[in-house]
């Protein structure tokens, strides 16, 4: 059985209004005085038309009856009626609505993405009394931006808050979280509204619970689809860069590639692409400075925001060596000749001696009793020390084995060559030998220790010929290089939306004041990771330890998030946006000349400044790109339906007032009707 109940039954208060109208109508006009010259004539009229009782009044019945009806189904708007059915039948919506990058486009003078928004709003005005709705995006991370509700005010408030990212769309899982929050049933609904780039699109097509509802045609649209930068493994200073560009369109496109590191242009390249083809590029450049390197592609076409891609480049660092030795013209010329290389020459070694951080010392023939500590490279070693013992000379001192696997070693061909006058080395602890005689006696050692790793050469270099090969500058760069670290250090640019684990800075506050450490080198993580670990839980006087809240994640926009992460690492998974991003602690990203930065491109007074800036410590920057190929296509993968806003008011049927208002709208154009044709007055 149907019973009508209502949803608002305090309006039938306004159905009082009746009173006033009959008042009105009843009401009896007060006639004005006018001076005639005769009577005659209205006497007549008077004797045809005499007063009447104010119940005689209502013999117009008609026009007062339409008045009234006019009330009535206004007061039953107010009112708002539904019947039992409607109200067992209450709708629970879920609409997802597409804001990935692709929603950029521009389709008749006006995006996809509002045309999206425009779309949903009219959606959210078309629920019933009952009626609930829970809106997601599904832009980047699948985010649900507001729960089931039927407060309408709420959903278009969320609706107006939506802003476009820059990832690639998250709509299956979208549709996942979607269907979690509303049961299965005629009343539940999935609305998806899309431009339908996405390969899913087909399956979810089938699907008899989604509503899928497009916008946008076709458009071409090229796009830097890879873009990555690294150290060399041969040059110091060399950096190579891979990028792609892809054409997805359905026409021939032409353009340029242009590099610039730290906005000063490094290389142009000109691009033909045939439709749907790419061209991969694997470019080779120099530079000790590192930042920020920048491709872009000057093309006009769907979305700006994958012309554009950014990657951060490690800067390479002067590498302080002291060399202490009687003369030795040969050390000296190859240690100058190796690029970053700040050399300076003593006779001996300072008894009080203190190396500095991160520099190498070059010990030749003289060595202390007691090694130092730091980073030590020993050439012909002609005394005892505390770490070996000097024999009698090797008989055959040939080269027979060479570890090709350890980067010192690398690319050096010392076949059948002569290290005169080597001498037999007794270790005291452990070492590996990475260069032999036939008789596995070393030649050059490694010697791991806490205090700092050490080679050991063992040849003369004024006898022979190993000075005047080319596998000894080699072998003298691929030591300083490995003391540095440098491996070809990658820090990899991220694509939007997608989940990272970074490496955080180390920062240890004492008396006010922070001091950072941050190694990029894979090798030097392995190193310390015991010593990172401990200096984040020793707690020394006038230290603290830093909590979860002391690390910040900066956007390209400058907004800041308070970051979660464990002791030495973080997991970044709200990267949504093209640029740089910058993880560091409050005090460290407002002191940041580049916290002002929103467009990536700001020049530096100068090269030490900017230096300084790219390589800070106490910041880690994170290069974040589109780089997608699906998300840049903008042609939709299947036909969908075109929404209407007047379509979506009326989506899933009306209430009872709506007709009700309709009605009323109705009667009141017949009325006029009525009153000009003078039925009715």
């Amino acid at each position: 059985m149907n019973i009508l109940e209502f949803a608002n039954p305090i309006g039938w208060w306004w159905a009082a209004l009746a009173l006033p109208i009959i008042g009105f109508y009843i009401l009896k006009v007060r006639l004005r005085r006018q001076p005639v010259s005769t009577m005659l004539f209205w006497d007549k009229v008077f004797d045809e038309k005499k007063p009447r009782a104010w119940w005689q009044q209502l013999r117009h019945w008609l026009s007062l009856l339409l008045q009234l009806a006019l009330l009535l189904l206004l007061v039953g708007a107010l009112v708002d009626p539904l019947w039992s059915w409607q109200k067992n039948q209450r709708r629970k919506l879920v609409l997802i609505v597409d804001n990935s990058a692709s929603m950029a486009a521009v389709d008749d003078g006006q995006s996809r993405f509002d045309k999206a928004k425009l779309t949903a709003a009219a959606l959210a005005r078309s629920l019933r009394v009952g009626d609930e709705m829970a809106i997601l995006t599904a832009g980047g991370n699948a985010t649900v931006a507001i729960g089931l509700t039927g407060h309408i005010r709420s959903l278009l408030e969320a609706i107006d808050g939506f802003e476009l990212t820059d990832a690639p769309n998250s709509l299956s899982t979208a549709v996942q979280m979607a269907k979690r929050l509303v049961p299965p049933s005629k009343q539940s609904k999935v609305i998806l509204l899309t431009d339908g780039c996405d390969y899913a699109i087909e399956e979810m097509q089938k699907d008899e619970s989604i509503k899928l509802y497009g916008f946008g045609s076709p458009q071409g649209n090229l796009a830097i689809t890879q873009f990555q930068v690294r150290r060399s493994l041969l040059d110091a200073i060399g950096y190579q860069v891979l990028v792609e560009v892809s054409n997805l369109g359905a026409e021939p496109q032409r353009c340029r590639l242009e590099l610039n590191l730290e906005d000063e242009l490094v290389d142009v390249v000109p691009i033909e692409l045939e439709p749907g083809a790419s061209k991969k590029l694997n470019l080779d450049h120099a530079s000790a400075t590192g930042g920020r390197l920048v491709a872009q592609i000057d093309a006009s076409d769907g979305i700006s925001v994958d012309n554009r891609a950014l990657a951060m480049l490690p800067t390479r660092r002067m590498m302080p060596i002291t060399l202490a030795t009687a003369g030795s013209v040969f050390l000296k010329s190859v240690l100058e000749s190796i690029p970053l290389v700040d050399l300076t020459i003593v006779e001996s070694l300072p008894g009080n001696w203190n190396p500095m951080q991160d520099s190498i010392l070059v010990l030749h023939q003289k060595v202390p009793e007691r090694l130092p500590t730091g980073k030590l490279l020993i050439i012909n070693p002609r005394n005892d020390c505390d770490l070996w013992t000097v024999g009698e000379p090797i008989e055959t001192p040939l080269v027979n084995t060479v570890d090709e696997t350890s980067p010192v070693t690398q690319h050096v061909r010392l076949t059948n060559v002569l290290f005169p006058d080597a001498r037999r080395l007794t270790f005291n602890g452990e070492s590996e030998s990475l260069i032999k005689t036939p008789l596995d006696e070393p030649l050059l050692s490694y010697i791991r220790r806490p205090g700092g790793d050490i080679l050991v050469l063992n040849v003369d270099l004024d006898l022979g010929d190993l000075p005047l090969r080319i596998a000894f500058p080699v072998l003298m760069k691929n030591a300083v290089e490995w003391f540095q670290g440098n491996q070809g250090e990658l820090q990899p640019a991220l694509a939007t939306g997608q989940a990272a684990t970074v490496q955080l800075p180390r920062i240890n506050r004492v008396a006010g004041k922070s001091e950072a450490q941050f190694s990029s080198s894979e090798e030097q993580k392995a190193d310390t990771k015991q010593e990172s670990t401990e200096s984040i839980e020793v707690v020394k006087a006038g230290e603290s330890k830093i909590s979860t809240e002391d690390f910040m994640l900066r956007s390209p926009t400058g907004a800041m998030t308070p970051l979660a992460r464990d002791e030495s690492t973080a997991v970044l998974s709200m990267l949504n946006y093209c640029g740089l991003w910058t993880i560091g602690t409050d005090e460290a990203l407002r002191s940041d000349p580049w916290a002002n930065d929103k467009s990536g491109t700001d020049k530096l007074d100068s090269e030490s400044n900017r230096s300084l800036v790219t390589d800070d410590p106490q910041l880690v920057r994170v290069a974040c790109n589109l780089c997608n190929r699906e998300e840049s296509d903008l042609n939709p993968r299947v036909k969908l339906e075109t929404p209407n806003d007047f379509g979506m008011l009326n989506l899933g049927g009306r209430s009872i007032w709506f007709y009700l208002v309709l009605a009323g709208l109705v009667l009141v154009a017949v009325e006029w009707w009525l009153y000009q044709r003078r039925v009715v007055g």
